[in-house]
C-alpha cells in the first residue's frame, strides 16, 4: 500500500521524538555518571589533602556490584565491577590483602612526619618570627626528608614546616605545596617545595635548570638548596627509579592515544614523581609592592633575569605570572618557579613537549590562549605574561577607580571559551579588546590610565601605554570577532594592510631587549609620586596576584558546567577555580575535575595491590 505524504510527515515527527527521547536518556545518563565521578573524585580528594598521601585505595559500591579503584597523581585506575553480594569473594580477597600491608604499600607518605617536642622548641619561635605564622602551634608542625640528587652519600636533610603557605591543592597533576621551612642543620628559614614533576623526555628536573641558570651566572633568581625526587622510605635510597615515589596509573593505560567512543578527545596520562626542592632566597608577594616604581622595578628585575637565562643558558620560562615574581628583602624582584621552562635551541622550530598548555590562566598570552595546542612556547609569549601582570597589578592592587572593575577584570583575564567538536578550552578574547579596542573595551583601560593622573606615576602610566601598543601591533594579523564601532573597524582594517606594523612587532618581541628598553627608560626618569603601593578595594571572590595560591591551570581541564549552544560555551573562571584548587579545575558549580580513567580489566586484585 502506497504511504500518503501526511503519514510520511506523521512517521518523520515520530522518529524525531523517539530521536530526542534517546538524546534526552543519554543526557540523563550522562548527567548521573558525571555526578558519581565528581563525588568519588571529592572523596579521594579530602582524603589526600587530609593526609600525606602517594596513592589510596577506595571502594566503590552500587546496588549489588562494586568497583576497586586506586588514585594517584595521574589518574585513577578501576577493576571491572564484580558482585559483591552474591560472589563476594573479589571484595574479601582485596580486604585480605589490605590488612597484611604496610603503611608505605597503603599509600602513605612515610617521609613526613610529626615533630618531636624538642624539634618543635627549636624550631617554634624562628617560624613564628615569620609574617602570617604568629600562631602556629606544635601540632601545625611536621618534620619533611628531602634528598639531594647531588650529594654524593645520599643522606636526607630534615626540615620543620608548619601548615603550607600556599598550595595548587587538587587531586591530579602536579599538586604544588610550599612551606616556609625551618633548616634542622643551618636553623635557618628556607622555602620549601612540594610538588609531583612530569616525567617525560626532555623535561628537566628544577633543581638542575637552576643549576644551569647559576653556572650562566643569570641574577635575580633565588639560591638553590638541597633537591631531588623523594624516596618511597626513609630507609631508600632515592638513586633507583623503582624506589621513588611516583604514578602507575599511566601504566594500566589500556587505551592508546587517540579516539574512543566514549572518550571525544584523545586519552593522555602523564606520568608524574615526586620531588622536593629547597630555596634558600625567601621573598614577599608582587602583590605587596610598596610603590608602583617599585611594582615596575620588581617586574623590570624579573625580565633581567628572564633574558639572561634566554641569551645565556638558552632556557625560557614559560610561565611568567604575578605569583612567580617576587619582591626581597632589599625590595629587589626575583624570579621563581622554572619547574616548566625549557630548553630552546635559537633558529630551530619545536614542537609542544606535553599535550596540555601549562601557564597561569589570568597571564597566558592570547597566542597560547587562542591555540592551546601544536603551537611552541615563543619569547613574545612570555613577555606578554609580563605586560598582563602590570596590568592586573595595577589594576587591581593599585585600584583608584570610583567603579568596581571586577566584571571587567574578569572579562579581560578569565574569560574561556569552549567549543564541543574538539572539547578544548580557548581563551583571549577579554585580552585581545583589551589591546585592539572596539565598543567593548573595558574601563580598566579607558578609564584606568585617564583617572590616574596624580593619583599614579605618569612614568608607570606611559609604561604600559607603550607596551599595549607593542603587542596591540602585534595582533592587528589576528581577526577579532566582537563588536566595534564602524569607525574603529575601518581604522583596524586600515593598519592591517600595512603589515610593517606587525612585522615590526615581531622583531620587537623576538627578544626580551626592547621590552627592558621601554621599561628602563621610564625608570631613569623622576617619579614624582612614592607612595602609590598597593591598595587592594576590588571585590573579585579570588586574588590572581597571589597565583602561587592557584594552580597552574592547564585550559583542557577547565569545563563548563553551563548548557549554552551545543558548538560553544562561554563563561568565565569562576572564584571556585582560582581559589587554591589543582592542576585541574572546575570551571561552574558542574565543572569536574580531569578524571583520566585507565580500566584495569586485565589486571587482578594482588596485582593492584603490588
Amino acid at each position: 500500500m502506497k504511504r500518503m505524504k501526511g503519514e510520511d510527515k506523521d512517521k518523520g515527527k515520530e522518529d524525531d521524538l523517539k530521536e530526542d527521547e534517546v538524546e534526552d536518556e543519554l543526557e540523563s545518563r550522562m548527567d548521573t555518571i558525571y555526578r558519581i565521578c565528581r563525588q568519588l573524585i571529592g572523596y579521594a580528594l579530602e582524603l589526600h589533602q587530609s593526609q600525606f598521601r602517594v596513592f589510596s585505595f577506595s571502594i566503590f559500591l552500587f546496588g549489588q556490584r562494586g568497583r576497586l579503584l586506586r588514585w594517584d597523581r595521574s589518574g585513577v585506575i578501576y577493576t571491572e565491577s564484580f558482585e559483591w553480594l552474591t560472589q563476594p569473594d573479589t571484595l574479601l580477597e582485596f580486604i585480605w590483602r589490605f590488612n597484611f600491608l604496610s603503611v608505605v604499600e597503603r599509600g602513605h607518605d612515610s617521609t613526613v612526619t610529626p615533630v618531636t617536642d624538642d624539634e618543635a622548641e627549636v624550631a617554634l619561635p624562628k617560624l613564628k618570627r615569620y609574617p602570617g605564622l604568629e600562631n602556629t602551634k606544635k601540632a601545625d608542625l611536621r618534620r619533611f626528608l628531602v634528598h639531594d640528587d647531588r650529594s654524593a652519600d645520599g643522606d636526607l636533610r630534615g626540615y620543620i614546616t608548619p601548615n603550607a603557605v600556599w598550595d595548587t591543592g587538587g587531586l591530579f597533576g602536579r599538586s604544588t605545596f610550599g612551606y616556609i621551612a625551618f633548616d634542622v642543620a643551618s636553623t635557618n628559614l628556607v622555602y620549601l617545595k612540594d610538588f609531583w614533576r612530569t616525567d617525560l623526555p626532555g623535561i628537566q628536573k628544577e633543581s638542575d635548570i637552576y643549576c644551569k641558570l647559576h653556572d650562566a651566572q643569570v641574577p635575580n633568581i633565588p639560591r638553590l638548596g638541597p633537591a631531588g625526587d623523594v624516596p618511597l622510605s626513609p630507609e631508600c635510597t632515592a638513586t633507583a627509579s623503582f624506589a621513588t615515589q611516583r604514578t602507575r596509573t599511566q601504566d594500566y593505560l589500556t587505551i592508546p592515544d587517540g579516539e574512543h567512543e566514549w572518550c571525544p578527545g584523545q586519552l593522555h596520562v602523564d606520568p608524574y614523581v615526586h620531588y622536593r626542592l629547597v630555596l634558600e632566597t625567601l621573598g614577599k608577594s608582587l602583590s605587596t609592592f610598596k610603590s608602583t616604581r617599585q611594582l615596575c622595578e620588581v617586574i623590570r628585575d624579573a625580565i633581567v633575569a628572564h633574558s639572561a637565562a634566554y641569551e645565556r643558558a638558552q632556557i625560557l620560562h614559560r610561565d611568567v605570572s604575578a605569583g612567580n615574581i617576587l619582591i626581597t628583602e632589599e625590595g629587589t624582584g626575583m624570579l621563581i618557579d622554572w619547574d616548566l621552562s625549557k630548553q630552546v635551541h635559537k633558529g630551530v622550530e619545536e614542537g609542544p613537549r606535553q599535550h596540555s598548555r601549562t601557564g597561569t590562566w589570568q597571564f597566558i598570552s592570547i597566542s597560547r590562549l587562542r591555540e592551546p595546542r601544536y603551537t611552541a612556547h615563543e619569547v613574545s609569549d612570555d613577555l606578554e605574561s609580563f605586560f598582563w601582570v602590570l596590568l592586573y597589578q595595577i589594576a587591581r592592587c593599585r585600584n583608584i577607580l570610583k567603579i568596581d572593575v571586577s566584571n571587567d577584570m574578569q572579562e579581560v583575564f578569565d574569560d574561556y571559551i569552549k567549543l564541543s567538536h574538539d572539547r578544548l578550552v580557548r581563551g583571549g578574547r577579554g585580552k585581545l579588546i583589551c589591546l585592539i579596542g572596539g565598543n567593548l573595551s573595558p574601563r580598566i583601560v579607558k578609564d584606568l590610565l585617564r583617572t590616574a593622573e596624580g593619583l599614579i606615576n605618569v612614568s608607570c602610566t606611559k609604561i604600559i601605554e607603550e607596551l599595549r601598543s607593542l603587542f596591540h601591533d602585534y595582533y592587528l594579523h589576528v581577526e577579532t570577532q566582537f563588536e566595534t564601532s564602524t569607525q574603529t573597524q575601518i581604522d583596524i582594517e586600515e593598519m592591517r594592510r600595512d603589515d610593517s606594523r606587525v612585522k615590526e612587532a615581531q622583531e620587537k618581541l623576538r627578544s626580551p631587549e626592547f621590552v627592558l628598553s621601554i621599561m628602563n627608560k621610564y625608570l631613569a626618569s623622576k617619579w614624582d609620586i612614592e607612595d602609590d603601593g598597593s591598595l587592594d578595594k576590588t571585590d573579585m571572590g579570588h586574588d590572581a596576584s597571589k597565583s602561587r595560591y592557584r594552580r597552574k591551570r592547564k585550559a583542557e581541564d577547565v569545563n563548563s558546567g553551563e548548557k549554552n549552544s551545543d558548538q560553544v560555551r562561554w563563561g568565565r573562571l569562576p572564584p571556585s577555580s582560582i581559589q587554591p584548587s589543582s592542576d585541574v579545575v572546575s570551571s561552574r558549580s558542574k565543572g569536574t575535575s580531569k578524571t583520566l580513567y585507565s580500566k584495569s580489566s586485565q589486571k587482578s586484585v594482588s596485582s593492584l595491590l603490588k
